[in-house]
C-alpha cells in the first residue's frame, strides 16, 4: 500500500494500510496534532532524504548521460541515451516521499505562526518538485500528497507550466515570509544546512538560497515567458528586496557528518561500486586537462599509469572488449566521503545564471564580472587555490558566448543532482560529442517516462497527460524544451 500511493503522487501519511486504526487517523487528518510535532523537526529529514535521492539519479543515471563518466560494462547503455523504464520509479517515488514531509513541515509551521518554518518548506517544496517536473514534464501537483483516505488515487496532471508558474509564485511567498532581523532564525527543531536554530542571523542564508532557486527557475524558462525574463531581470536589479547568494558561504550544501544517520550516501558503497565499473569521459577529462584545472585532482583519480585518461562516450557495443581494456582514469574514491558533494545550489551557478542573463539582455551589468565570479567561486569551492592566471588561459579567458558560459556552468554543476541534463535540454551545450554506438534517429533523452503502475492504476489521468504532452517517450520535449 505504502508504494502503491507514493507511485499515485499521494501522501503516504501514517498509514501503510487500509485498516488504519481510529487514532492513526485521527493524528493523520486533525491538524492539531501537528501542534507536537514542530516545523523544525522534518527539516533535516527532508534535506538529508532530497539531497541523497538527487546524488543518487546523478551518480547513475545524470553523469552517463552528460559524459561525466562512462559505463565499463556491457549491460549497460545510459552513455548511448537509452533510459530503461524502471529507472523512472526511483525519483517518482523518492520525491513524492519527501515532498509529504514537506508538506507536513509547512501545515505545522502554519499552525505554530512560524513564518521562518513555513518559508523554508516553501523553499524546499519549490526546489522538490522542480526535480519531478524537469524529469517527467506533466505531473500530479494539485491533486498530489492529500494522503489516505481523502485521497482519490485517479490523481489529474498538471501542465508543467502551472506546476512551474505555483513554484516561482510560492518562492516569492517565501521571500516576503522570511523574517531575517538577527533575532528570529528556524523557531524549533535543528538545521543541519545553514544552522539557523543555533545561529539565528544565518535565516538570510535560507532566504538567499530561495531567491536563488527562484533564479534557476525563471531562467529555465525565460525564453518560453515574457514574465519570466521580466522577473528575471528584476530580481537581479533588486539585492534588496531579492537577497541571493553572495559568496561559497551562502552555499546550499548539506556537509555530511559521515556518523549515521547523515552519512554520504556512497559512504557505504565498495569502491567498485562507486568507480570501478565506469571511468571518467574523454570529454569530462579532456576538457579540464586543456585548462590544467586543479579540480580534476579532486574529481578523478588516475588511471595506472598515472594519467588521466578517459573513455570516449556513445561506443560500439561491439568495441566492448576493446573498451574494458583501456587504463582510463576514474571518479576519485574520496568523494565517497566528501562533505562538499551533497549541494543543492551554489553560489557559482547564481554568478552563470547572472551572467547570461546579462548577455541576453535579461538584466544589466558585467557579464564579464558575473562569468569569471563564478569560475574562480566553482574551483575555490572544491578547496583548492585558483590559480593566478586561470581567468586568463586559452578556453577561460572570457569570450563573450553563451556556450562559455554556459560549459563553466555544467563543471560547477558536477553531482548537482540532475542539473547538468536539465541545462543541456535547455541550451544545447556543453558541446558534446556523439558517439558511434549512439543509434541513428537517438537524441539526448528529453524526459523519463512515466512510471508503469502509473500508466496501469491512473490509466485515464495518464493518457490526458499523454495527449497533452504530445507522447511518453524519452524523446517526448517537456514544455520547456518545446519550440
Amino acid at each position: 500500500m505504502k508504494k502503491y500511493f507514493v507511485y499515485m503522487g499521494v501522501a503516504l501519511g501514517l498509514c501503510t494500510s487500509v485498516a488504519c486504526t481510529k487514532k492513526f487517523e485521527d493524528m493523520q487528518h486533525n491538524p492539531e496534532t501537528l501542534k507536537v510535532v514542530p516545523a523544525g523537526n522534518f527539516l533535516n529529514a527532508i534535506v538529508f532524504d532530497g539531497v541523497n535521492t538527487g546524488l543518487r539519479e546523478s551518480h547513475r543515471i545524470n553523469n552517463e548521460l552528460m559524459q561525466v563518466t562512462v559505463t565499463e560494462i556491457s549491460t549497460t547503455d545510459l552513455h548511448r541515451y537509452f533510459i530503461k523504464n524502471t529507472e523512472s520509479d526511483y525519483p517518482w517515488e523518492n520525491y513524492y516521499l519527501t515532498l509529504n514531509n514537506v508538506k507536513d513541515m509547512r501545515a505545522s509551521a502554519k499552525l505554530a505562526g512560524e513564518p521562518n518554518s513555513e518559508a523554508i518548506a516553501l523553499t524546499l517544496w519549490a526546489w522538490q518538485f522542480q526535480h519531478l517536473a524537469d524529469i517527467f514534464g506533466d505531473i500530479p501537483y494539485k491533486d498530489a500528497l492529500r494522503g489516505y483516505p481523502d485521497n482519490q488515487l485517479q490523481n489529474r496532471f498538471d501542465p508543467q507550466q502551472d506546476v512551474y508558474r505555483d513554484l516561482i509564485n510560492k518562492l516569492d511567498t517565501a521571500n516576503r515570509l522570511f523574517v531575517t532581523n538577527g533575532s528570529k532564525g528556524l523557531e524549533q527543531g535543528d538545521d543541519l544546512l545553514f544552522n539557523s536554530f543555533a545561529v539565528p542571523a544565518n535565516i538570510i542564508k535560507w532566504k538567499k538560497l530561495c531567491n536563488s532557486l527562484r533564479l534557476r527557475l525563471l531562467m529555465r524558462i525565460a525564453h518560453k515567458s515574457a514574465d519570466a525574463r521580466q522577473e528575471l531581470g528584476l530580481m537581479l536589479n533588486a539585492p534588496d528586496k531579492y537577497p541571493v547568494m553572495v559568496s561559497n558561504d551562502e552555499s546550499a550544501v548539506l556537509k555530511y557528518t559521515n556518523v549515521k544517520p547523515f552519512q554520504n550516501p556512497f559512504f557505504s558503497y565498495r569502491d567498485y561500486d562507486f568507480n570501478g565499473d565506469r571511468a571518467l569521459s574523454s570529454f569530462f577529462a579532456d576538457k579540464l586537462l586543456s585548462w590544467n584545472d586543479p579540480r580534476l585532482a579532486v574529481w578523478g583519480k588516475k588511471a595506472e599509469d598515472g594519467v588521466y585518461r578517459g573513455i570516449s562516450s556513445g561506443y560500439k557495443p561491439e568495441q566492448f572488449d576493446s573498451i574494458s581494456g583501456i587504463k582510463a582514469a576514474t571518479l576519485n574514491v574520496d568523494l565517497k566521503k566528501s562533505n562538499l558533494i551533497g549541494t543543492i545550489m551554489t553560489y557559482a551557478e547564481v554568478e552563470f545564471i547572472r551572467a547570461e542573463a546579462i548577455m541576453k539582455g535579461y538584466a544589466t551589468g558585467n557579464a564579464q564580472t558575473a562569468y569569471e565570479n563564478g569560475v574562480k567561486a566553482a574551483v575555490s569551492y572544491w578547496g583548492v587555490p585558483v590559480p593566478a592566471d586561470f581567468l586568463t588561459r586559452p578556453g577561460i579567458s572570457f569570450n563573450n558566448t553563451p556556450e562559455q558560459v554556459l560549459t563553466q556552468k555544467y563543471f560547477a554543476l558536477f553531482f548537482t543532482d540532475m542539473q547538468q541534463w536539465f541545462e543541456y535540454r535547455r541550451t544545447g551545450f556543453p558541446v558534446l560529442p556523439r558517439g558511434e554506438g549512439i543509434i541513428a534517429g537517438m537524441n539526448m533523452p528529453a524526459r523519463m517516462k512515466f512510471p508503469i503502475i502509473v500508466q496501469t492504476i491512473n490509466a485515464a489521468n495518464y493518457q490526458a497527460a499523454v495527449q497533452h504532452m504530445g507522447g511518453d517517450e524519452i524523446s517526448t520535449k517537456v514544455w520547456w524544451q518545446q519550440p
